[in-house]
């Protein structure tokens, strides 16, 4: 039969990327203990994107009896050819790219070459861009934010609400780096709360500040105010909290800690309440709209891209999220706030 010129470990079943990954570093002659090394530089949701990949990529050598484990040139770039036949993006093609990478590497310099003048064509047929062409106006849903006050009338539920997009607001973090913040990490002091994420994140690196928040204390905008939202929040919680260290909480019981796809929820949620189009804008979309309304307002680029975590080379901001609608951090946060009351 067909199916027995493959080797056993490729028979049958998806088996998973890990052990994809296992087996081909096997292959390669990298000790297990090295593999197990190698495995805990891959992040959760690298190795959660990387899967689909090899999904696709399993089922593409299964239909066309290769070992996916063994490298071949023509296998590869058949396998990104049918990617893009399929009309996936150039990014979706290029993280394949990376996924192939990583089970493959190393290739030869050649063939690299090759591989890379694929993806630029790649480029060229399907031009990376961005995921919106215009964003939102902050100042409506700020008008809804201030709404909810004072604190101590809110219910957990819409008390959560508010803090997780008034901190998405105006820190332009990720929802992942939210998910992650602990009660321990967190320091108020009087003009300000500081948070600290030591936690690996999608932007961390040797060499590289890990992410710090800092939310000053507005006494003149107190419905706005981040850092009371924060202090009464950690107040309200702590008869609930029990063990657990993570500041966001599910408001249902039993309250546990908030995955990251409960938070970018409970933000879509918000952004709909606020008069935002969520048929057209995640939660995502709440750094395209701060990022972009901060830049409008005058702060300084360097201090958005410090902000938002992108390096300074990055051209992130400009390629991807600037669309037409006495710390760097306080500036950010100040000029959100005050947007609203800048056009009343």
């Amino acid at each position: 039969m067909e199916e027995d010129r493959l080797p056993p470990t490729t028979r049958g079943d998806f088996p998973g990327s890990r052990e994809i990954i296992r087996q081909a570093y096997i292959r390669k002659g990298v000790p297990v203990t090295a593999i197990e090394i190698i495995e805990a530089s891959i992040s959760k949701g690298t190795l959660k994107q990387y899967t689909s990949c090899y999904k696709k990529f399993w089922q593409f050598c299964a239909d066309s009896n290769r070992d996916p484990l063994v490298y071949k040139l023509e296998t590869y770039l058949d396998f990104l050819s049918d990617a893009l036949k399929e009309g996936l993006s150039f990014s979706v093609v290029n993280s394949y790219r990376s996924a192939l990478n990583l089970i493959f590497s190393p290739i030869s310099n050649n063939d690299e070459k090759v591989i890379n003048r694929f993806v630029k064509g790649v480029s060229n047929i399907r031009p990376p861009g961005p995921k919106y062409k215009i964003t939102w106006d902050p100042d409506p849903l700020l008008k809804y934010l201030g709404t909810l006050y004072p604190l101590e009338a809110l219910d957990l539920e819409y008390a959560t609400y508010k803090l997780v997009t008034l901190m998405a607001l105006t820190s332009a973090s990720r929802v992942q780096t939210l998910s992650l913040i602990k009660v321990q990490n967190i320091n108020i002091s009087v003009d300000r709360v500081e948070i600290k994420i030591p936690d690996r994140v999608k932007t961390s690196a040797p060499g590289r500040f890990q992410p710090l928040l800092i939310f000053p204390f507005f006494k003149s905008k107190q419905e706005l105010c981040v850092a009371s939202t924060i202090a009464d929040y950690i107040k309200r919680t702590k008869p609930i909290r029990n063990t657990e260290e993570k500041l966001i909480l599910t408001h249902k019981k039993p309250h546990r800690s908030a995955s990251s796809q409960t938070i970018s929820r409970w933000i879509k949620n918000t952004l709909n309440l606020g008069g935002v189009d969520t048929s057209i804008f995640s939660a995502h979309s709440v750094r395209h709209a701060t990022t972009s309304a901060a830049y409008k307002a005058g702060v300084n680029i360097e201090i958005i891209k410090n902000t938002a975590g992108w390096t300074p080379a990055s051209n992130t901001f400009f390629s991807f999220y600037n669309r037409p609608v006495e710390k760097p951090q306080d500036k950010f946060a100040k000029a959100i706030i005050e947007l609203g009351s800048n056009k009343s």
